[in-house]
């Protein structure tokens, strides 16, 4: 495969999964709520993902590494997940929602990791920059929540899962431009003597320290979004912010990452992986801070805006130091390690949220400015014993 067809096809594959990302992260939760389900049963229905990580992400991204190419897995797990979105339709109250979830899930969860995967090797192989086919995702994502926000005020929370319907079916379909033969992505054969992927040895990756302290110090700071991905939409609905206000704040929170991922080489250069671990911690501490307090929604806009760091630098900042610290042999599960320690910790605050919420409202962002600076802490003593 040539240097422009990885771009455009694994650019547009990042376009259709994150149209997923981008509807289902704001608006299932308010087609849970149509569907009569409580502040809690929302809270573990969204918690299931991040559980079901715990156990099938590892073994599905390993089996990935063990298919004759990134591509086969990705077809097969996209359109597995296309066909499985349509369970939501047949569901009937909060335990048919749930094995419906978990279904969805097991096939779900391992793309994001799988893709992230291919395209750092391929950011190695043909000297692309990954912040430039990685903001088609982002972009992606503000149209989600932009379009998200306008079906949701004229159809409700039902809109939004026909939407999603939608996103699913095209990401299945975009998975059929990617390369599906051989183990490189230049579709030669791996180099003679290179060692198949063995799962021992993958988990074997978790007994250095300071490998497992990257993993467990950027999942606090990500597990930290878990109560805005939560309960963010619902408790600006309960302040009288406007479905599609919602959806422009949400989209205004990716632009400012998709300015970011735009010159990520130009500051991963300049700071590097632990300059912009640094700058992720600082802004969730403020960034959580801030949402404690209740504001007029023109001023949530630039509290947004810290996405871009608390978010975007910290996923950069992982994503770089996961290449460079894990074999090629193991780069879908190394990614799929840490999806599923940072699916474990958002699994469990997602757990936590609904009784947060239900107790404190926005206080219980409180909590996680508490926990992002832990995850600064762990980072700091790990990224010293590399």
């Amino acid at each position: 495969m040539d240097r422009n067809r990885f771009t455009w096809s694994l650019s547009l594959y990042y376009t259709t999964l994150f149209l997923i990302l981008g509807l289902q992260l704001p608006y299932l939760p308010l087609w849970l709520e149509s569907e009569g389900l409580s502040a809690t049963q929302i809270s573990v229905i969204l918690a299931i993902p991040m559980a079901v990580r715990i156990g099938a992400t590892p073994a599905m991204t390993f089996i990935a590494d063990r298919l004759p190419g990134p591509g086969v897995a990705i077809l097969l797990y996209s359109t597995a997940t296309a066909v499985l979105y349509f369970g939501y339709h047949l569901s009937n109250g909060f335990w048919t929602i749930a094995i419906v979830t978990v279904c969805v899930s097991i096939f779900l969860n391992p793309l994001m990791p799988i893709t992230e995967a291919t395209a750092m090797r391929g950011a190695r192989l043909y000297a692309v920059d990954y912040g430039r086919i990685r903001l088609w995702g982002s972009l992606s994502f503000i149209a989600a929540n932009i379009v998200g926000g306008a079906i949701v005020a004229r159809a409700g929370g039902p809109g939004a899962l026909i939407a999603l319907n939608g996103a699913a079916v095209l990401t299945a379909l975009a998975a059929l431009t990617l390369p599906r033969r051989g183990n490189r992505l230049d579709g030669d054969a791996e180099p003679s003597g290179t060692a198949r992927a063995s799962f021992p040895e993958l988990l074997g990756l978790l007994r250095h320290p300071g490998f497992a302290g990257v993993l467990i110090g950027s999942g606090l700071i990500q597990a930290s979004h878990a109560f805005y991905y939560a309960f963010g939409s619902i408790s600006w609905v309960a302040e009288g912010i406007s479905p599609s206000t919602i959806g422009l704040l949400w989209a205004v929170g990716v632009l400012v990452e998709v300015g970011l991922f735009a010159v990520s080489g130009r500051v991963l250069a300049l700071i590097g992986v632990r300059g912009l671990f640094a700058v992720g911690v600082a802004a969730a501490i403020v960034r959580w801070t801030l949402m404690v307090w209740v504001w007029p929604a023109a001023a949530y806009f630039p509290i947004q805006a810290l996405h871009a760091l608390t978010f975007g630098a910290t996923h950069l900042a992982t994503m770089n130091y996961l290449s460079q610290s894990a074999p090629d042999r193991h780069g879908n599960g190394a990614q799929g390690l840490y999806f599923t320690v940072y699916g474990a910790m958002t699994g469990l605050v997602m757990l936590a949220a609904g009784p947060l919420y239900r107790s404190y409202g926005a206080g219980g962002y409180a909590a996680m400015a508490v926990m992002a600076g832990l995850g600064g802490i762990v980072l700091l003593v790990s990224l010293r014993r590399r």
